[in-house]
């Protein structure tokens, strides 16, 4: 029988993805920074591409700015939507989304490819995609309580690859 809410305990689980110690959200970015470079090795990722990652802790967010291609260099965008599309799965496995009314995602990131002009010309702006796994046995706590999150009280931080 269904109910109203049946995604209330499931979540858009990433397979990184984890509360405690080694799970900030600067450690989730120094991990995101290591498997670009990781990618980059494996020709995966474009080797021209320059990539930053701050994290922003009070948004609870991740900018990953892209700068390297063009849609002048790319018209047809394939490249540039590849690339934007392999960095939101990859930030994606560090991420929890409760598919519930009012959980938060642990994190929202925002990917902004930026011409040689230095202004966006592509964005991607979400929180995951994902297999959706149930809760069942997932210690939940809110993971936007700043009172214990030591993360939220830092400046902004970045990384680069």
């Amino acid at each position: 029988m269904p109910t109203d809410r049946p995604v209330d305990d499931h979540a858009v689980l990433g397979q990184r993805a984890a509360f405690g110690p080694g799970h900030t959200l600067e450690a989730t970015a120094t991990r995101l920074v290591d498997s670009i470079g990781e990618l980059r090795a494996d020709g995966c990722l474009p080797p021209a591409i320059r990539t930053t990652v701050t994290v922003l802790p009070h948004q609870r967010r991740l900018d990953i700015r892209v700068e390297g291609l063009s849609p002048h260099t790319d018209p047809d965008r394939t490249q540039i939507r590849t690339v934007m599309n392999v960095l939101f799965e990859l930030a994606s496995f560090h991420n929890i989304v409760v598919l519930d009314d009012h959980t938060p995602p642990l994190f929202t990131q925002r990917i902004l490819l930026i011409g040689t002009d230095g202004l966006p010309f592509a964005g991607l702006i979400g929180a995951a995609v994902g297999d959706v796994e149930p809760l069942a046995g997932l210690i939940f706590d809110d993971p936007h309580d700043t009172a214990r999150d030591p993360s939220s009280d830092r400046p902004p931080t970045t990384g680069h690859q």
